[in-house]
């Protein structure tokens, strides 16, 4: 059996990409910063920082993963600090509008990589094992060897419920498919999978573990994932 993830498993990135660019566009045609006086151009500043920010900074929280706060804010920073770079009365429409414009061509690249990225994960199940292959042209690939193989997990939120998908989870003797949860204070921060996590120190410090959802540790993000549970179940019954 080959399949790989479907895109509704990154039903977050298709549609967070699609805001930012959406917004970007939006904000640049009805108030073009370099037309603003000082004042008011520092209000819009602050007004697109909300919109772009905010909505990164929950994400962050909700997903455990500093990267969806990381990058707006870099972009936004990226987008200021042009200003200080270039000579105002050469680029003044680019250099003002700088947080648009990087938001707009940074979310199209992004939707370009999400796709490209999607297509170069496939899973192959087999009475070997499951085999996963990533990365451009294949180049990375790995076989977790049905004997190996101690536990199987569907794992799915109630998002991937409703969009029916979900993540076949393999965990193996050696760890694979597992991680720690840092627990500071109530707040969560997760290590292990893909990303750097978020979480803030409120308290003592605990661990526990959490089976980990990544498409290069498990067959992830795909459509029918009971049909599939059961089809490896079958394989590793038959192993057993």
């Amino acid at each position: 059996m080959k399949i790989r993830p479907t895109r509704r498993a990154f039903v977050l990135r298709y549609i967070i990409y699609p805001y930012y660019l959406i917004a970007g566009t939006v904000m640049l045609f009805w108030k073009d910063l370099s037309q603003l006086p000082e004042n008011d151009y520092l209000i819009y500043l602050i007004m697109w920082g909300g919109l772009t920010v905010i909505p990164g900074l929950i994400l962050a929280f909700k997903r455990r993963k500093f990267s969806w706060f990381f990058w707006p804010l870099a972009l936004n920073l990226l987008g200021w600090g042009s200003k200080f770079v270039f000579k105002e009365e050469n680029y003044d429409y680019y250099v003002k509008n700088g947080p648009y414009l990087a938001f707009i061509a940074v979310s199209i690249l992004a939707l370009i990589f999400i796709e490209l990225y999607r297509l170069t994960i496939k899973y192959k199940i087999s009475d070997s094992g499951i085999e996963i292959t990533t990365g451009l042209f294949g180049a990375n690939n790995q076989l977790i060897v049905n004997r190996h193989i101690t536990n199987v997990l569907l794992k799915r939120n109630f998002l991937e419920i409703i969009f029916g998908v979900g993540h076949i989870i393999p965990v193996t003797s050696s760890g694979m498919g597992t991680g720690d949860a840092g627990v500071f204070g109530g707040v969560t921060g997760g290590v292990g999978g893909s990303g750097t996590n978020v979480g803030g120190v409120m308290g003592s410090v605990a661990t526990q573990k959490e089976f980990v959802a990544d498409p290069k540790n498990c067959i992830y993000g795909v459509s029918s994932p009971k049909k599939i549970m059961e089809e490896v179940k079958k394989i590793l019954t038959k192993q057993g």
